[in-house]
C-alpha cells in the first residue's frame, strides 16, 4: 500500500524513460526552456485586462505552473472552456482555487501563442 492510494503502474514503468529523456537533454536546458515558454506566457495574461495573474512574473520566483482568474468565470469554468479548446488546463487544489497552466518542454511558443489567443477570446 502506497501513502495516498493506487500507484499508477504505467507512470511507474515509465519514470525510467521520462529520467533518461530528462537526462539526455538536459537539466539546464529543461528549466531554460520551462521558464522562457512560461515567461511568455505570463507576459501574455498580464496584458489582458479581464485576466488577474497571481503567479509572479519574475522568473526567481516562479517556474512551470501559472495561475489566473479570468473575470466572470470560476476557475473550474476556465478550465472547462479551454477544454473545449483542447488545452489542458487544471485548477489548484488549494482553497482559494484558481485556474492553472504549465507550460513544458514539450510545449512550443506557438502553443502558448494559441492558448494566449484562446483565453483573449474569453473576455
Amino acid at each position: 500500500m502506497s501513502p495516498g492510494g493506487f500507484k499508477s503502474f504505467e507512470h511507474q514503468w515509465a519514470l525510467v524513460e521520462a529520467f533518461k529523456f530528462h537526462l539526455n537533454v538536459g537539466k539546464k536546458q529543461i528549466a531554460a526552456r520551462t521558464h522562457q515558454l512560461a515567461s511568455k506566457l505570463k507576459e501574455g495574461l498580464a496584458g489582458m485586462s479581464h485576466v488577474k495573474l497571481y503567479t509572479p512574473r519574475a522568473e526567481n520566483l516562479s517556474s512551470g505552473i501559472v495561475c489566473f482568474d479570468i473575470n466572470g468565470l470560476s476557475p473550474r469554468g476556465v478550465v472547462d472552456r479551454l477544454r473545449q479548446r483542447n488545452i489542458v488546463a487544471t485548477t489548484t487544489p488549494y482553497i482559494p482555487s484558481y485556474a492553472r497552466l504549465s507550460p513544458s518542454i514539450r510545449n512550443s511558443p506557438q502553443e502558448i501563442d494559441a492558448v494566449l489567443t484562446e483565453i483573449r477570446a474569453l473576455a
